[in-house]
């Protein structure tokens, strides 16, 4: 397992190197800031019941007039990604599922009310390898029971979707849903960011 885990690392460091390298040559790299919330259902009635920070970083490189490649690495909390292998059946209070997630995704880029200064508004598809940190779980009587949960695999691909309208060249609002690749069990995460690009 940690074999897998330092390869994509390592694919990742690279990945970061050539935006560095493309960003001294052409002016077609841009990076910025992602800070927003997570919304998710995990042991609650609707998508909407628990909610945490999804905020990092974002590297882009234009592939063409209409294209563009994006990386993030961001701290994402409560998103429904990982099923624990046990927890037991409570009624559940306060919830915080620590991880990192990284996504890599192609972006359609649109001229919509904009179009004559810039693409206000793309369209994104692409992948995310995500790891749980660390969590808490509490019952509604403020109860822990971290003991009482179990989770043999920290580890998922998430498959995500989403779409950003800028305002400016530089301030965007994101939204983008995530479902887990291979996990029958698990729901859509919403999430909705504001994007600064430097």
């Amino acid at each position: 397992m940690f074999n897998k885990i330092n390869h994509f690392f390592a694919i990742i460091t690279l990945f970061i190197f050539i935006f560095i390298d493309s960003s001294a040559q052409t002016s077609k790299f841009n990076a910025g800031f992602i800070a927003g919330l997570n919304f998710s259902e995990l042991e609650g009635n609707g998508v909407m019941d628990y909610f945490g920070p999804n905020t990092g970083i974002i590297g882009t490189a234009k592939l063409s007039k209409h294209a563009q490649l994006g990386m993030e690495i961001l701290f994402s909390q409560n998103g429904e990604y990982i099923l624990p292998e046990y927890y037991p059946a409570l009624q559940y209070g306060k919830v915080w599922l620590n991880h990192v997630e990284v996504p890599v995704h192609i972006d359609w880029l649109i001229g919509v009310v904009q179009r004559d200064k810039f693409h206000d508004w793309n369209l994104n598809i692409g992948l995310a390898y995500t790891r749980l940190l660390n969590y808490n779980v509490e019952t509604i009587d403020k109860e822990n029971v971290n003991d009482q949960i179990v989770y043999e695999n920290k580890e998922a691909l998430l498959l995500q979707a989403g779409t950003t309208y800028n305002f400016t060249k530089k301030v965007g609002f994101n939204f983008k849903a995530s479902l887990p690749i291979r996990i029958e069990e698990l729901n859509w995460t919403l999430a909705a960011r504001l994007i600064y690009m430097i």
